[in-house]
């Protein structure tokens, strides 16, 4: 549907730069304490912001031009790959496959 109706335009900058707008409004009215940047704290946002926007590229990309159905079928392994990365990152030591399938098994259920 979304790719019938896009007719081959992309709208995810669009949507990434109304939500940042939409975010940053919030925050100004909220109540929240100041925030304080560093090297550290700078770099991580701006690793985040690359991967969700290449994230959100490749899949209205592979939306509107690829497979649907592969497309949905590699989305499943999107969780695993989330699981293992926060493992790495929060250095827990979780069991990577029992996590994995817990996962996956959710996913399916939802």
């Amino acid at each position: 549907m979304t790719a019938k109706y896009a007719q081959g335009a992309n709208g995810i900058t669009l949507f990434v730069l109304l939500t940042a707008a939409t975010l940053w409004v919030k925050y100004a009215f909220s109540p929240e304490p100041e925030m304080i940047f560093s090297l550290s704290v700078t770099m991580k946002l701006v690793m985040t912001a690359v991967a969700l926007g290449f994230g959100y590229a490749s899949w209205n990309i592979g939306i509107l031009h690829g497979n649907v159905t592969v497309l949905a079928a590699a989305s499943y392994f999107t969780p695993v790959f989330s699981s293992a990365l926060a493992a790495v990152v929060l250095n827990a030591p979780l069991s990577f496959w029992q996590c994995a399938v817990m996962v996956c098994g959710g996913s399916l259920l939802y």
